[in-house]
């Protein structure tokens, strides 16, 4: 059947259930899956040899509506709201990977179709959107159903940080980074030092479940996936300034698609002015995708991976 028919399909049957009838349906659905909601969903699941396990995802929702924690009631909220648009395949996946935004969708899915994450691309692997906050919402499902999980996120420190001791007692402003920060250090404030500690030490990785990907030092400092990448192309960090000149030879040279100001704080840049990769991802901000796709056709996806991206895809392929 085709899409709309399955969700004619089982809404005819869920007019049944309402008269208080009882049905089983096995499905590999998704649009079946989105349709009916979290709470009529029993999930079979891979155990071990010979063995599968069934989850209750009813009792998920039910649990959570029944708290008298606010942030469980939002939650319950969260589950109804978002599972039916989209993201019932994550109960089909054998691993998720949680991401932010489009350009990040497309760099990982075109990762996966290199020799060195082979294993991946012959997996199920669910793509799960979720901006910078809301990975964290999605812990309680991961943990019951026991999927391996990764989650790329940006560190977002403060922006106008730019020396190495400024950017490492700096704050973050991404709330999934300090939920599961808090997990291990419920008293320590999530300073960028404290995180590239917290990573170096593999504490991101929770119960080999769940692996927080994140920018850091190795990655020059960088605070989004964009300024990783020309930070690893062009072996720099966010630190480094150069001439406007140097930059025009640097795009032109690479053929990446991405913009130099000809202005910094209202005044005109000259060619010998000297300017940061920050300054020219602030120019670039509204040509992401662009800048993506110039990765991509240029074919500089491999040398292009950011260590934090690496470390990641090679941990979910394990």
């Amino acid at each position: 059947m085709h899409p709309q028919m399955q969700q004619v399909f089982i809404k005819y049957l869920m007019d049944y259930y309402h008269t208080k009838l009882q049905g089983l349906i096995t499905t590999h659905s998704n649009e079946m899956v989105r349709t009916v909601g979290l709470s009529h969903l029993r999930v079979i699941r891979h155990a071990g040899n010979f063995k599968s396990k069934l989850y209750d995802l009813s009792t998920l929702l039910k649990d959570l509506k029944k708290s008298e924690n606010l942030s469980d009631k939002e939650l319950a909220n969260f589950f109804d709201w978002f599972f039916e648009i989209g993201y019932s395949e994550i109960v089909f996946a054998d691993k998720v990977i949680f991401y932010e935004g489009d350009t990040e969708r497309l760099f990982i899915r075109k990762a996966m179709t290199l020799e060195k994450y082979k294993k991946l691309s012959q997996q199920y692997v669910a793509f799960i959107q979720v901006g910078g906050a809301y990975a964290k919402n999605y812990e309680k499902l991961i943990r019951l159903l026991g999927i391996k999980s990764l989650i790329i996120t940006d560190i977002d420190y403060e922006k106008e940080k730019l020396t190495v001791a400024d950017i490492e007692d700096s704050t973050i402003t991404n709330a999934t980074i300090k939920h599961f920060y808090s997990l291990n250090h419920p008293t320590d404030n999530a300073l960028v030092k404290n995180l590239y500690a917290w990573k170096n030490t593999k504490e991101n990785i929770m119960d080999n479940l769940i692996y927080i990907c994140f920018q850091t030092d190795h990655d020059g400092y960088a605070r989004t996936l964009e300024e990783a990448m020309l930070n690893k192309y062009f072996s720099m960090s966010v630190t480094d300034l150069y001439k406007t000149s140097e930059w025009v030879q640097k795009r032109n040279d690479s053929k990446l698609d991405f913009s130099i100001p000809n202005k910094k704080n209202d005044k005109k840049i000259s060619d010998e002015d000297m300017v940061s990769i920050r300054d020219i991802l602030a120019s670039t901000s509204g040509n992401k995708t662009d800048f993506m796709y110039s990765v991509i056709m240029n074919g500089y996806v491999e040398n292009i991976m950011p260590e934090y991206i690496d470390g990641g895809l090679l941990w979910l392929m394990q």
